[in-house]
């Protein structure tokens, strides 16, 4: 069997000797030049065997017969570097040791570790003497050990992101939640004091306010997060929008003696944009200024129109200053995470979730919009938002508009009967004791299916109206309003039904209409705009 190496230097006893030697290593054993050509000298069995390979020709062909042919190609760069810096380090024992892929005669990847020594050998000038093994088993449980390390870091790191969000809101719903019991207690104890009374009870509902505000956050991240957003869009006139959103917080400014301006600078004032989610960026950058700004300071809110239109976009930019407590240098760059709340919270006594400006961002993410921060302590703070949008001219508006004008029902204070379906006593108790006291006669059933005898077993007519809870026992009310709706029965056709739900998801309200409802109240709700829905569907029912 040839070897490669020639008789040059060596007797032929001596070359039997070397062959029987590296025939009796138990790993792969081969000897390379140190030149340009890299050409194998010598291989052992066992190197063949690594290979695939049967033959010294089979080698040959499968390697060229050099070193470099015998790396994987996309390996062989940095492996060639690493051995000649190893060399060069190692003045005295000339060793190296690399680990690299081999691709063997039938197309299987392998891992091999390389042991080289650097040396001179008579007739060859300079060589390297390699040892290897093949590795491959070893180098798979390494990668399915770093795999198991990375995923149970990935999970801790969850779990430690999980059990702050949780206790982020344990904290958030207790605080409004102590202030709703604490208050309610003294309420009672004070009955018979009218001032007091009154005091405690606006704390109550201002509390009630603030942990709703936390839910309605939390289900928006929830969302945001899992991408189930979608943007509506309208045509909408900016400068409309923001006039609104800043009256919305008039009334908050005058009563903290801050003074809330608006600066509105725009070419091309009607836009396509999500009205709602539009009013909420803005609504919450005004909120943060107002509740960090103190007695006597400014709140300007400034709108301009950064670029005219090109290709029927431009970018707008609006900016939300003030001259209050301001941010420190080190809290800026976390002023955007979820929960995250500065001291400076504590200090002024300014509620929130510390989830308003995590949701800002992520529904600009979305826009395809930025937001960006400047602040210095105590001097008061800045945010700027670029918003790329989409001009309506007024003939796309006309054509795009197709809302119907509803003049507003007058109240309507006769003896109309209300159906409640609601499987929670005390809720049910609620509603019947508000509705009563507006002058609707009521009748009240636990569950959809007693709900859909009521409407049978009664005449035509007898019911204006029915409020239908989602979830209850028995018969849940998307079913229910579609048994109703299936009633062969000349009034069941325009008889309103309201979904009065706990479920306040877009998608809940989408399914609330599918049923047949014919509109969605989100619990808790405030007791006016119920009544105003109540009547404008019974009057609506009437014409």
């Amino acid at each position: 069997m040839n070897r490669f190496i020639s008789e040059q230097g060596f007797t032929e006893q001596t070359l039997q000797a070397l062959f029987w030697f590296g025939d009796q290593i138990p790993g792969g054993f081969f000897i390379y030049q140190d030149d340009a050509t890299q050409e194998i000298i010598y291989v052992n069995r066992a190197l063949l065997s690594i290979f695939g390979c049967d033959t010294l020709e089979e080698f040959k062909t499968l390697t060229g017969n050099t070193f470099r042919g015998l790396v994987h190609p996309d390996d062989f760069d940095f492996i060639q570097s690493s051995i000649d810096k190893q060399i060069e380090a190692d003045a005295h024992g000339k060793l190296d040791y690399v680990e690299y892929r081999i691709i063997r005669k039938d197309g299987e990847i392998r891992w091999v570790d390389d042991y080289g020594h650097h040396t001179t050998m008579p007739g060859y000038g300079k060589v390297y003497f390699v040892f290897i093994t093949d590795v491959t088993e070893k180098h798979r449980m390494q990668v399915d050990k770093m795999r198991i390390e990375l995923e149970f870091a990935r999970e801790k790191q969850h779990n430690e992101v999980k059990s702050g969000f949780l206790f982020n809101m344990s904290h958030d719903i207790r605080t409004p939640m102590n202030a709703i019991v604490g208050f309610s207690a003294l309420a009672k104890r004070h009955i018979n004091e009218p001032e007091l009374l009154t005091g405690y009870l606006d704390k109550t509902i201002t509390s009630g306010q603030l942990m709703l505000t936390l839910l309605d956050d939390m289900l928006e991240m929830n969302k945001l997060e899992g991408g189930l957003v979608h943007l509506n869009l309208e045509p909408t006139d900016l400068r409309e929008q923001i006039s609104a959103v800043t009256d919305m917080f008039r009334l908050e400014s005058e009563k903290k003696l801050v003074v809330l301006k608006e600066d509105i600078d725009l070419l091309d004032e009607k836009v396509l944009v999500d009205q709602n989610r539009f009013c909420r960026i803005i609504g919450n950058l005004i909120s943060n200024a107002i509740k960090f700004t103190p007695s006597g300071g400014i709140v300007c809110l400034t709108a301009k129109q950064k670029q005219p239109e090109t290709d029927g976009t431009a970018l707008y930019e609006f900016q939300v200053s003030d001259n209050g407590v301001g941010i420190s240098e080190e809290f800026l760059d976390k002023v955007f995470d979820s929960f995250e709340r500065e001291n400076t919270s504590t200090q002024t006594g300014a509620a929130g979730t510390g989830l308003g400006l995590s949701i800002v961002k992520s529904l600009l993410i979305l826009m395809g919009g930025t937001i960006t921060a400047e602040s210095k302590k105590g001097k008061g703070s800045v945010f700027t938002v670029t918003l790329p949008l989409k001009v309506v001219k007024d003939t796309e508006a006309a054509e795009n508009d197709n809302t119907e004008v509803t003049p507003e029902a007058a109240p309507d204070t006769g003896k109309h009967r209300v159906l409640i379906v609601e499987d929670v006593e005390i809720n049910r108790e609620i509603v019947e004791t508000l509705l009563e006291e507006y002058g609707f006669l009521t009748e009240s059933v636990p569950d959809g299916h007693y709900a859909v005898e009521a409407v049978k077993n009664h005449p035509a007519w007898y019911y204006d109206l029915v409020l239908m809870d989602i979830q209850m026992p028995v018969m849940n009310g998307y079913d229910a309003a579609r048994a109703i709706r299936a009633i062969p029965r000349v009034d069941i056709p325009s008889l309103p039904i309201i979904a009065l739900s706990a479920n306040s998801r877009e998608e809940d309200k989408r399914m609330s209409l599918e049923s047949g409802m014919n509109s969605h109240v989100a619990k808790p709700f405030d007791i006016d705009p119920l009544i105003n829905t109540i009547n404008e569907h019974i009057a609506e029912r009437k014409k």
